[in-house]
């Protein structure tokens, strides 16, 4: 009999350890300005940094003039605290900075520059390793090319993986896959050789999501992805995972409900009609379990608790497969705020859960 199956700890600690064979550029924002002077910083380029960072730059002189191209400035990224350099004189010409971004001035009217004038750059991290980890389906892994492509990642120790999703991925039916692992790093650590590493799966292709279920022990994973005649002319993805499954020992009855719900805003204007708006539908799954033991009760709750952990990103939504030969059906979602728990005869539980899709909002 299939079980239904809970993916909830992702073992990849983070998008620092996570690479990608290429991704499209992330954008640089508008120079948000601290200054007295009147001269505009324009910012420019396409990040290529992995992750969102802001960049600070800062006239540190007027000594030589006032004016562009007298005054000198000072650059840092935000995160990492220390001036990069100093003493780089302003131009009305492009000025790279670092990871693909650049600045050029303008004069304005009256004095130019003040010491001290500073200006704020947000640069969205390129379309790669951040976007899949962030989980949100609504952005993702946007590669520039669609052949010999992969996803890696170092999960920092030896771990037993038991499933690997690709989520909202655009492959087409004529891709072939290979799910490669290795306890040798390479230089980097992602690019180790197949000599030194093993092929583990090679996924069948479901969508939306590809899911493969296996039951390996590596630190070091590679998803490897070719599929030269996809019609987009590059691969994309909107989240990846690595790690662990919860099986219930019992799985939920079999007249369970199914449905979808559509997501909308309404509002009752004068007159007492009814305007609004509406979203992507959602489908739900609404699941009675029967006589549970006390470590799958336990199991659900720690699910519960996973999803709830509170922190930075809020909600940590999960992927469930509602039957384990058909992982086609697998669907990322949140339960309930609440698990609905009765005592059964023998010491054990019966449990009502509701799960509900986390939509993609462009759909």
């Amino acid at each position: 009999m299939s079980t239904c199956r809970f993916m909830f700890t992702n073992f990849i600690p983070g998008p620092q350890a996570i690479g990608v064979s290429s991704a499209l550029p992330g954008m640089v924002g508008s120079a948000a300005a601290e200054a007295l002077g009147s001269a505009a910083c324009l910012a420019a380029g396409e990040h290529t940094g992995s992750l969102d960072q802001v960049l600070v730059v800062e006239i540190d002189s007027v000594e030589g003039g006032d004016e562009v191209g007298l005054a000198t400035f000072r650059w840092k990224r935000e995160s990492a605290g220390v001036w990069e350099a100093s003493g780089v004189t302003t131009s009305v010409s492009q000025t790279l900075l670092a990871d693909g971004v650049s600045v050029k001035w303008v004069p304005g009217p009256g004095q130019d520059f003040y010491k001290g004038d500073r200006w704020s750059i947000l640069a969205t991290g390129c379309q790669g390793p951040q976007a899949l980890m962030d989980r949100d389906r609504d952005t993702g892994w946007r590669g520039q090319d669609c052949a010999g492509q992969w996803i890696g990642a170092d999960l920092g120790q030896t771990r037993r993986v038991k499933a690997m999703v690709l989520a909202d991925h655009n492959l087409s039916e004529a891709a072939t896959l290979g799910l490669w692992a290795s306890d040798t790093p390479g230089s980097p650590a992602l690019s180790f050789a197949h000599e030194d590493g093993e092929l583990v799966a090679a996924p069948a292709i479901t969508r939306p999501h590809l899911v493969c279920f296996l039951d390996e022990t590596f630190r070091y994973w590679r998803l490897e992805l070719d599929d030269p005649a996809n019609p987009q002319g590059m691969l994309s993805a909107s989240l990846f995972y690595l790690g662990d499954y919860f099986e219930p020992q019992r799985t939920f009855r079999s007249g369970y409900a199914q449905g979808s719900v559509a997501l909308r805003n309404l509002a009752t204007g004068s007159g007492g009609k009814i305007a609004g708006s509406s979203g992507a539908v959602a489908a739900y799954y609404q699941l009675e379990f029967a006589r549970l033991a006390q470590a799958d009760t336990a199991g659900l709750e720690e699910m519960l608790r996973a999803v709830h952990a509170g922190g930075e990103g809020g909600l940590r939504p999960l992927f469930f497969t509602p039957f384990s030969d058909d992982p086609g059906r697998t669907l990322y979602c949140l339960p309930g705020a609440e698990l609905a728990k009765q005592q059964a005869p023998g010491g054990r539980w019966d449990l009502g859960l509701r799960l509900e899709e986390v939509v993609k909002s462009d759909v």
